[in-house]
């Protein structure tokens, strides 16, 4: 008996990419194989990963079938229009595919395989409910924010919390807080982190719904659907114990000096050294600073919109998850210490990161280039002039730019705390040298109180 089923060149392309997605970290053995099933009116195309379930369905005017093909098919046939393809196979032993390409007949040749229990398609939750579009981006932004190789935590899938409304994810150092969802369900649970909830085959869609089964979260989006495996036996950290709870310093950056600071840290200094450290130095506003490693030459960003409160702090992050906070748009910034983990918060999300040494933060210097655009001080040549008479009166000096009242502000700041640190010093060693010469004083009382004569006789 011949199994035949019709499919799209458009469906193969979106089939193969989409799989390729449902893969947590780099792919591990052959590709898995693509079952294709026509009943009662609907195929459905169906690839089951390591880490989850990709379905699609959809109407079709052909005859009841299924067919098991190898994704080397999908690979042969795919191409950039939408023409039929027709998969055919005579048993478990020969397929193949026939389409038409550049207005001429191909064919490609294939060892099927023998369909069984374990290639049915899963059936859909009993029960399907309205989510947010929001959800696809959460669970694609937390799981970007996983871990890649196992540890004693469950670092490598995703927090669904049900009751909470949040996704959550995090590597052990930096940590996205997701919420604001409505989830259908109330448990917390684990699933697996696969890249595929941002592609555009999903995210273009309008209609987003959420589901449970006993042993699965299925998330589908217009004709497709993905279901996630619950992980049951796996731990996540209490991330609550990590938050900054009572930060003394706080900063919000305007929406445009977050866009031009986006524009400059691929340019800014020390973009090779590890972790790739910047500064932000938040003392009534917001500096961030970068510095060469080699060299020492210090480059600064100066964002004259962003207002800070709260004590001064300079704290050290590593530059690209700054870079993502602001492009998710955490523009809130929320420091306690120079060595506790710092928020970044936005609309719905909190993008949570640990210090980096706080020997890497870079103080303010006098020689700092400002960037993006330094301006060098113009060289000047005195020239001498021959004569025996009294020497020409020097020309007037040019005129003065008017004060910058922001770096004249740093500048007193900075001598105000370096005179305070200063007189701490030179207070504690008064006190220190009052206590000595109390101890001396007291010793020579005890003695005279003694009354020691010559050769320690009475």
């Amino acid at each position: 008996m011949t199994a035949v089923i019709v499919i799209s060149r458009g469906l193969a392309r979106s089939v193969r990419a989409l799989a390729r997605k449902c893969i947590s970290g780099r792919p591990r053995g052959p590709a898995p194989p693509v079952v294709f099933e026509s009943r009662a009116g609907t195929l459905t195309a169906c690839v089951r990963t390591a880490d989850a379930i990709l379905v699609h369905a959809t109407p079709t005017r052909g005859g009841d079938g299924v067919l098991v093909v190898p994704m080397a098919v999908l690979d042969a046939v795919e191409g950039a229009g939408d023409d039929p393809v027709e998969l055919a196979a005579a048993g478990a032993i020969r397929g193949e595919a026939r389409w038409i390409d550049r207005g001429g007949p191909r064919t490609h040749l294939f060892e099927a395989v023998l369909p069984g229990t374990k290639h049915r398609p899963p059936d859909p939750p009993g029960e399907w409910h309205p989510a947010p579009s929001e959800l696809l981006a959460a669970l694609d932004e937390c799981g970007r924010t996983t871990a890649r190789e196992p540890c004693r935590y469950a670092l490598t899938r995703v927090q669904v919390r049900g009751m909470a409304g949040q996704v959550v994810g995090t590597d052990g150092r930096t940590a996205l807080i997701w919420d604001g969802l409505a989830l259908p369900f109330t448990p917390d649970v684990l699933v697996p982190a696969v890249p595929v909830f941002g592609c555009r085959e999903l995210t273009r869609e309008a209609a987003v719904r959420v589901g449970r089964t006993p042993t699965e979260m299925v998330v589908a989006a217009g004709s497709w659907r993905v279901h996630l495996p619950v992980d049951t036996d796996g731990r996540f950290p209490d991330l609550a114990s990590v938050m900054p709870r009572a930060a003394g310093t706080v900063a919000g950056i305007d929406d445009r000096d977050a866009a031009e600071l986006l524009a400059a840290l691929p340019g800014l200094l020390g973009a090779d050294a590890e972790h790739h450290p910047v500064t932000l130095d938040l003392a009534g506003g917001v500096v961030v600073r970068a510095r060469d490693g080699a060299t020492g030459e210090v480059h600064e960003v100066r964002m004259l919109r962003s207002p800070a409160t709260g004590p001064p702090v300079r704290v050290a992050v590593n530059r690209r998850v700054l870079a993502r906070a602001l492009a998710l748009g955490c523009v809130t910034v929320r420091v306690s210490t120079p060595d506790r983990p710092v928020a970044f918060e936005g609309r719905n999300k909190t993008l949570v990161v640990a210090a980096l040494d706080p020997d890497l933060a870079v103080a303010p210097e006098t020689t700092a280039a400002a960037t993006p655009h330094p301006q060098l001080p113009e060289r000047r040549t005195t020239v001498r002039h021959e004569t025996n008479e009294h020497p020409p009166a020097p020309p007037d000096p040019p005129a003065a730019d008017p004060p910058d009242l922001l770096t004249a502000a740093e500048e007193l700041r900075a001598a105000v705390a370096d005179t305070l640190v200063k007189a701490g010093r030179l207070v504690a060693a008064v006190k220190a040298g009052r206590r000595h010469q109390k101890v001396l004083s007291q010793v020579w009382s005890n003695l005279k109180a003694l009354n020691l004569g010559p050769g320690g006789g009475p």
